[in-house]
């Protein structure tokens, strides 16, 4: 199945320098009301994260982790739908925590495993921490890892090499990848990663979709995420947009029909 994953990207939150007091409980509300308009337009998957706190850390503190779980209750009560969870930068551990506490199924995680190079620094894998917070909670969420990302720079910048690692070390259970060059890139990495491994690892792209590109992705991974595609602005308190949702959405269904024509025939 492909998983049409549409991101909440919720404003500034208590604990980042540019937050500007706005209710938690108001935030949280209309979080679960974008969440709904992602539903009803056949989206999978929903997925908060604090993309709005600037500068990001690399790890939240226990303000953001609060606000967070407050915001992610609401939207796990207003739909039915598979549900994930990004924190800050890189704090899988965090985002383990919030998953756990609001029911939610999957987590992102930048770097779980290797190093790489972002406006933080040095930015580590974090996969060990991931592990032990899984445990520490008896946790089965799904820890869905980034083999490349736009927000950092791998050291070794070897898309396969980190995508084995992020399975075998990290215990990833699908793997992402993102280009700036756009789509047609990260398929190219998404064939050389899928002919490395397991043909039952999901490999999904993690951004930079837009409804033109759209049946490429069907075509060429096994789903994709859409955070500033489906918003109403480029500004901090951006909502989601119900034209441009309906735009991806129907470009999602003419793509997933010609593919299965493709397969009938």
């Amino acid at each position: 199945m492909f998983r049409l994953v549409g991101v909440l990207h919720l404003p500034p939150l208590p604990g980042a320098p540019n937050y500007l007091g706005h209710s938690i409980s108001a935030i949280a509300d209309a979080a679960a009301e974008d969440a709904q308009v992602l539903v009803g337009a056949g989206f999978t998957d929903v997925m908060i994260q604090d993309a709005s706190d600037n500068p990001q850390p690399t790890l939240i503190g226990p303000a953001t982790v609060a606000a967070m779980s407050v915001i992610g209750a609401a939207v796990r009560r207003a739909t039915d739908v598979s549900l994930g969870v990004v924190a800050g930068h890189n704090d899988g551990p965090s985002a383990v925590a919030i998953a756990h506490a609001i029911d939610a199924q999957f987590i992102r995680v930048k770097v779980l495993t290797g190093i790489s190079v972002g406006p933080t620094g040095w930015i580590e894998g974090c996969s060990s921490e991931v592990a032990h917070m899984k445990r520490l909670l008896g946790s089965g969420v799904e820890v869905w890892a980034d083999a490349h990302e736009a927000t950092s720079r791998a050291v070794t910048g070897d898309v396969r090499w980190a995508a084995a690692e992020a399975l075998s070390f990290g215990g990833a259970d699908k793997i992402i990848v993102t280009r700036d060059s756009g789509v047609n890139d990260a398929i190219s990495d998404i064939a050389a990663v899928k002919a490395l491994l397991d043909d039952n690892v999901d490999v999904l792209i993690g951004g930079r979709v837009t409804a033109t590109t759209l049946g490429d992705a069907v075509r060429g991974s096994d789903g994709a995420i859409l955070g500033s595609a489906i918003k109403d602005g480029p500004d901090h308190d951006a909502r989601i947009s119900p034209a441009a949702v309906e735009r991806l959405a129907d470009a999602f269904r003419t793509a997933r029909d010609a593919a299965a024509g493709a397969t009938r025939g």
